[in-house]
């Protein structure tokens, strides 16, 4: 970023840019803050050349104009200088013109008394200050050489005192250049740091803007994934109740009303899952039960809707996960179990939980018609894509084996330090009888 500020460039005005962060804002450096530190500036050097003019030898008329004269500095500075210093940088035109005006009635009494042209010293920041740099090199040749120019006609006949005032005009430019070039040296360096900031301002602004973008697409995506995930699924569940209900009714009441019932057990649980999306809970079918019951009862509730064979089985001995693993490993069940009720026309579903020193395994097999897994398939799903999603963001990995006639198997591996070394101790296996 710094690579891309330029710190060369033609002759400018010493003053900030009036390039703000924001419309509206105007960048404020502390010399236009401090207001009262000009004051004093352009107070001390108005005191020392009144002093100077004072006690000089000139003529006592000449004296008191010049010390008149001298006061017009102080509406000059009211009413056009402490403005220029504090207001619109770019308003070039009063900063000329206060800077015109103070070489005016100052360059009289730097020729009446030599030693006021020290109090030209204090006008060399002015001009650095409201100028930009060809105007403020052309300024401080005035306030220097005008009053050389005069000392030369008024003491031609005097070469030795036109010497020494030869040599206080060396020394006061050489001190103007000097007090000038470091004026100039700290505002360039604040309008750098005042260009810097407004970048990083910038690039701290769209950072912010692109952290909440990015913050609403993934909190798209999550629900996507879990309306996908519950109540997609649910739903799916209850049209193809629906379906099968419409041939039971008339051949078979009692079915029918079995499925009645599995459809408004459907419809609650949907609702429930709505509940904790909506609130950002955990699945409802984690609130009270464990994560072996809760697929238990997937295995059961697929069972009745299709009246297969399902085999659920869990290996090792339960530990307490994760609450994020046992949310992707219920997802994950659901995806896998929708995915066999709504393609694989299967006769036999096996789902198997394995605990293992490193996490769980989960595994999912059917004997249905199978696929090849390498094919695109039509539509913008949510559903494998989704579920690998969710697994590796708990690092855990997906392997997916199938093809055409020889059904299908899924295999998911999480990841769970908390799981005891002797977890993979088998237990015996539970089973669901065909409906």
């Amino acid at each position: 970023m710094l690579d891309d500020i330029p710190l060369e460039g033609p002759a400018r005005r010493m003053t900030a840019p009036s390039a703000a962060p924001q419309p509206g804002v105007r960048v404020t450096h502390a010399w236009q803050r401090h207001a009262r530190l000009w004051d004093f500036h352009c107070g001390t050097a108005l005191v020392a050349a009144e002093l100077f003019v004072a006690f000089s030898h000139g003529p006592g008329l000449w004296v008191w104009l010049m010390n008149g004269w001298l006061l017009l500095s102080v509406p000059l500075y009211v009413a056009v200088g402490r403005p220029a210093l504090q207001g619109d940088p770019e308003n070039s035109r009063r900063a000329v013109a206060f800077c015109a005006g103070m070489a005016v009635l100052y360059t009289p009494a730097a020729i009446l008394a030599q030693e006021a042209s020290v109090a030209m010293v204090a006008l060399a920041p002015l001009a650095y200050m409201l100028l930009d740099r060809l105007r403020a090199m052309a300024a401080l040749l005035v306030y220097n050489l005008v009053p050389l120019v005069g000392w030369t006609l008024l003491m031609w006949d005097a070469p030795g005192h036109l010497l020494r005032t030869t040599l206080i005009a060396v020394v006061v430019t050489g001190s103007s250049l000097g007090i000038g070039g470091w004026v100039e040296s700290i505002v360039v360096q604040s309008s750098e740091r005042a260009e810097l900031i407004r970048r990083l301002d910038e690039s701290r602004d769209e950072l912010a803007r692109l952290s909440v973008a990015h913050g609403a697409i993934l909190e798209r995506e999550r629900l996507a994934r879990e309306i996908h995930d519950t109540l997609a699924q649910g739903f799916t569940s209850l049209v193809m109740l629906c379906q099968v209900l419409e041939g039971e009714l008339e051949k078979n009441p009692e079915q029918a009303r079995r499925y009645l019932d599995l459809m408004q057990r459907t419809a609650r649980e949907n609702l429930a899952e709505s509940r904790s999306l909506v609130a950002s809970l955990s699945p409802a079918q984690l609130d009270d039960s464990s994560l072996d019951e809760a697929v238990r009862r997937l295995g059961d509730r697929l069972a009745e809707e299709l009246g297969i064979e399902v085999a659920v089985q869990v290996s090792g001995t339960p530990c307490e996960l994760p609450p994020a693993v046992e949310v992707v490993a219920l997802r994950a069940s659901q995806e896998a179990l929708s995915n066999i009720r709504k393609h694989a026309h299967a006769t036999r579903v096996e789902l198997s939980l394995t605990y293992t020193p490193q996490g769980l395994e989960l595994t999912v097999r059917d004997d249905g018609r199978g696929f090849v897994p390498t094919a695109r398939r039509a539509g913008k799903g949510y559903g494998l894509p989704g579920m690998r999603a969710r697994v590796s963001e708990v690092g855990g990995t997906t392997e997916l084996t199938s093809a055409p006639g020889e059904g299908t198997r899924l295999t998911v591996r999480l990841t769970a330090a908390a799981c005891p070394p002797d977890a993979h101790a088998p237990t015996a296996p539970h089973q669901e009888a065909p409906r």
